[in-house]
């Protein structure tokens, strides 16, 4: 198969040319072993699930990494705790069914007692408590459904599990990440049913993610080194990228 240049959706190694990115990811590592919860919210077509997968990648042995996706779930979901709560369990089992079976297969045993964000909150704790490795949740899309309360009130007990697992009260994710084009830190969330309740952030936990997503001229110049290489190509990549001389 003869590679191309990609600039619409995932770019993946053997197909197509691509930037290399090492330095990236080993930024976005740093913040994961250090057990840091982070939104990653760039455009779209900005790299960010390509960014996801080489972390993947590149974390597998180390920690058991979960991909998952909000995208092409429907959004009743979005309306019944039950359903949305055993839907993620299914999104957690189905992502890791190739890589670790008896973890997939544990999850849906999991899955059968959960009947709402609660349960799904013990679930959770059941699986992280007793998983091979360190836990490490990617949730992509999550603009899909960020305007919603059960969203909310998801990653509100995400937020509730981490406070408890810094003071030994609970098992939870190492870390989480979320990704889409808008930064959830923004997003309030009602913590009383008064009249008079008080707002706050859900995701108030995150750090911020400083990492520089764009593309640097030296990063460029490795995919124009690689074109150049195999269509034996002789060209100024310093003078096409604009590095000064």
């Amino acid at each position: 198969m003869k590679k191309k240049f990609n600039s619409a959706g995932v770019c993946v190694s053997r197909k197509h040319y691509m930037v290399d990115i090492t330095n990236k990811l080993e930024q976005i590592k740093e913040l994961i072993d250090n057990e840091f919860y982070f939104t990653i919210n760039k455009p779209r077509q900005y790299g960010k699930t390509t960014t996801l997968n080489g972390l993947v990648n590149t974390m597998g042995e180390e920690y058991l990494v979960i991909n998952i996706s909000f995208e092409g779930i429907g959004d009743k979901v979005f309306q019944d705790e039950e359903e949305f709560s055993k839907v993620f369990i299914e999104l957690l089992s189905e992502n890791i069914e190739l890589t670790y079976e008896e973890e997939s297969r544990r999850l849906v045993y999991l899955a059968n007692n959960v009947h709402n964000i609660k349960d799904l909150s013990r679930a959770i704790t059941n699986f992280v408590k007793n998983a091979p490795k360190e836990v490490v949740l990617f949730i992509d899309e999550v603009d899909k459904s960020s305007n919603n309360q059960l969203f909310l009130s998801f990653i509100g007990m995400l937020r509730n599990k981490y406070l408890a697992r810094e003071i030994g009260k609970d098992y939870t994710f190492k870390s989480v990440i979320l990704v889409g084009m808008y930064d959830v830190k923004s997003l309030k969330l009602k913590l009383r049913l008064e009249e008079e309740a008080k707002y706050n952030s859900p995701w108030n936990i995150a750090v911020d993610f400083n990492v520089d997503m764009s593309f640097l001229p030296e990063e460029i110049s490795t995919m124009l080194e690689k074109y150049s290489k195999v269509n034996n190509l002789n060209f100024d990549i310093k003078s096409i990228i604009g590095i000064p001389l």
